[in-house]
């Protein structure tokens, strides 16, 4: 289990925090290798995640409404993240 905040900010400066709560579990093997920064196939562990935004941004309001899920993978350096509007 895991939790992160960020802020992320838009080419015209509108600023939305992101609070994700998410879990990551796979075989011991897989875990340590994601550990060690080697690439693994996304498909021999699980990474999901529930998002929250919030934003004072008035074009962005409608995300303080939003909740998403989101698929994600890692990979050396960084974190990737399908996320998806849940309707």
């Amino acid at each position: 289990e895991g939790d992160a905040r960020y802020l992320l900010e838009d080419e015209q400066g509108a600023r939305v925090q992101v609070v994700s709560q998410g879990l990551r579990h796979g075989p011991s093997d897989v875990i340590a290798a994601l550990a060690r920064g080697e690439a693994v196939d996304a498909a021999l562990y699980y990474f999901r995640t529930a998002l929250r935004f919030e934003t004072a941004a008035p074009a962005l309001q409608h995300l303080n409404r939003v909740v998403a899920v989101g698929v994600g993978a890692r990979d050396a350096r960084l974190v990737r993240l399908s996320v998806f509007g849940v309707a």
